[in-house]
């Protein structure tokens, strides 16, 4: 079953839901990414489900 997770699309800079496989990450992964598809921009994106959104763009 998959588990809703949220990431910052960094095209549109928009939280977009994504969902991802309940597999357990191996003993000792720091990191697991993912494509997913964006709601936002339509793209693929790589992310890690574990770290949750991305921080805001700094636009300087």
């Amino acid at each position: 079953m998959a588990r809703p997770f949220l990431y910052r699309c960094p095209i549109t800079g928009n939280n977009v839901q994504g969902l991802t496989s309940d597999d357990a990450a191996a003993e000792g992964e720091k990191s697991r990414l993912e494509m997913v598809q964006c709601l936002a921009c339509g793209g693929f994106h790589l992310v890690d489900p574990a770290k949750g959104p991305l921080p805001p763009v700094d636009d300087k």
